[in-house]
Order: structure tokens, then C-alpha cells, then sequence
């Protein structure tokens, strides 16, 4: 990999962060209301203190002037103040970050299990019943929305399973299995879209090794036993999942805004949403701005590590 390469990559993500800042900077703008009615109510003050509000945050300035500010605080590394909470907005967002990371690693933890497990007994049922239902599976689980799945599971666990909370959230600090009680809806809500994406890449490598000529011949010998087929079948179906983890658990972190709404954890996704309801531009640029910065940063390192794993590839 040479210099240039690095040089050019590194150039595209900084320009990527500056108009994502740009294009969240623009959007949030476009939210209908004011942020003074949703503070104050639409006759819930008077004009001069409405006036008094919006030269506290800068709101009286014009565009282009907030967005400089903005960029400018940005590279000093200040997200700006949230105007609801009356906090930082990075104080703001470390605060509600321990749920929303657990939800996504779990979710992407169960996805890579269930997805290993199922694209490969696919691959070695090819065309037949459990190859089809499986097949089904992960149709659904790239068709069906986060929240529909959530409701659903709501509403079957609700009347059947009374030991697993359908609601709420609880610190690892409150124990291992409450923990874990609370986490196993919402997480197994957000892995049902990744889990179906992932079987069909693990499906489709297991195939191919499968029909590959040393495992056709110890198949046919009737030498595949179970130690072969796990070192030679399903270690290197494990390929593509490695090279997605990071996209991944970028999309994870994407569907935990929907998902802890529907369970009511209170993490950065359930901040955002209320943070647009209260027109709290700082929060809702700062939230959008952090988690499209890491998923920048994720694909740059695994474009990266592709020059790495692959010296075929030239920068």
C-alpha cells in the first residue's frame, strides 16, 4: 500500500465527514418548527424573551454564519450544547452510550452465531426442506422492518413468557441475568436483518467450498466427519463475515435508534428522537454527526485492512 493510497483514502473520509456535517447541518434546519415554540410552546412567551433565547444559542444569526460556527467548534472538538438536557452534547451522548453499544454488539454477536450456524447447515442441505426454510428466514429478516419485528415479539412474549421484560432497560451493574433479561428482545429484534444478510454470505462462501475438489473427494470417501467439515467448510464460510463485522455493527447502531424506542431503553436512539421532537439542533447534528463518523471511519480501516489481507490488490 503505498503513501498515495493512504494519503487519497484518508483525504475522501475527511471530506465525507465535512459533507455529512454539511448535509445534517442543512437537514435538521428543514424540520418543521421553531426551536424557541418547541421550548416555549407557541404562546408560552413573549417575543423579547423568545428574542433573549435565540441570541443565547446563536439562533438570530444567519445560516451560514451558525453553520461556520459550527464547523469551527467542531475542529476545536466541541459538538455544541444541547438546549433540552442543558448539557454538552458530548456529555449528552456519553451518558445514553452504554445501552445503545451493548444492544448493537449484542446484536451483532447473536448475528454471527445464528448466521454461521444457519448458512451453513443451508449449504449442506442445498435444495432441499431445510435449505428452503432457512432460505424463508432470511428473506424475512431483510423484508421485515426493526419495529414491525419488535412489536411482534412484543406482543407473543408479553402474553406467553412472563420472565423476560418486553420493556425497559437494566445496567450490567444490576447483574449479568437481569442484565440479560432485559437485552434478549431488543437484541434479537436488531440481529434479525443481520442475520438474514449474513446467512446468504455465509451460505454462498460454504457452497463454494463445499464444491471445491479436496471436499468433494473426502465426501465422497466418506471422510468429511464433523472435525472436517467445521475446519474445512465452515471456518472459511467465516471469511465474509469478518470483512462485514464493522459494517455491521455500523448498521446496528442504525437500527438501535428504531429499536430502543419500540423497548423503551433509554439510550443515544431514544435521545435523538426526542431531541428532533424539541428542534434541539446541536444534539440531533451532534448524535447524526458521531455515528456517521465512525461508520466512515469502520469502512476507511477495512478498506485498509483489505491491502493488508490481500496483496493482490494494489494502492
Amino acid at each position: 500500500m503505498t503513501l498515495r493510497y493512504l494519503g487519497a483514502r484518508l483525504l475522501g473520509a475527511a471530506l465525507g465527514i465535512f459533507f455529512l456535517s454539511l448535509a445534517v447541518f442543512a437537514l435538521v434546519r428543514l424540520i418543521p418548527g421553531s426551536v424557541e415554540d418547541a421550548y416555549f410552546g407557541t404562546e408560552g412567551a413573549s417575543e423579547q424573551v423568545r428574542a433573549a433565547f435565540r441570541a443565547r444559542y446563536g439562533l438570530d444569526e444567519p445560516l451560514v454564519v451558525q453553520y461556520l460556527t459550527y464547523l469551527r467548534n467542531l475542529l476545536a472538538g466541541d459538538l455544541g450544547y444541547s438546549i433540552r438536557v442543558q448539557q454538552p452534547v458530548t456529555e449528552a451522548l456519553l451518558e445514553k452510550l452504554p445501552p445503545s453499544f451493548q444492544l448493537a454488539v449484542s446484536a451483532v454477536v447473536i448475528a454471527i452465531i445464528a448466521s454461521t450456524v444457519l448458512g451453513t447447515v443451508a449449504a449442506l442441505r442445498e435444495g432441499r426442506f431445510a435449505d428452503r426454510t432457512i432460505s424463508l428466514h432470511t428473506l424475512l429478516g431483510v423484508s421485515v422492518p426493526d419495529f414491525l419485528m419488535g412489536m411482534l415479539l412484543i406482543a407473543a412474549v408479553a402474553t406467553s413468557v412472563t420472565a423476560i421484560p418486553v420493556f425497559g432497560y437494566a445496567p450490567l451493574s444490576a447483574g449479568l441475568y437481569e442484565w440479560g433479561r432485559h437485552m434478549l428482545l431488543p437484541a434479537f429484534t436488531l440481529s434479525f436483518v443481520l442475520v438474514g444478510y449474513l446467512t446468504r454470505l455465509v451460505r454462498a462462501s460454504a457452497l463454494e467450498t463445499l464444491r471445491s475438489d479436496h471436499v468433494r473427494t473426502a465426501r465422497g470417501k466418506g471422510m468429511a466427519s464433523t472435525p472436517f467439515l467445521l475446519h474445512h467448510v465452515v471456518r472459511p464460510s467465516l471469511i465474509p463475515i469478518v470483512t462485514t463485522t464493522g459494517v455491521l455493527f455500523v448498521g446496528a447502531l442504525g437500527g438501535v435508534v428504531v429499536v430502543e424506542q419500540v423497548f423503551a431503553i433509554p439510550g443515544i436512539g431514544r435521545l435523538v428522537l426526542d431531541a428532533i421532537r424539541w428542534r434541539d439542533f446541536a444534539l440531533v447534528q451532534g448524535a447524526t454527526l458521531a455515528i456517521g463518523t465512525f461508520a466512515i471511519v469502520v469502512n476507511l480501516l477495512v478498506d485498509l485492512s483489505y491491502r493488508f489481507i490481500d496483496p493482490r490488490l494494489k494502492g
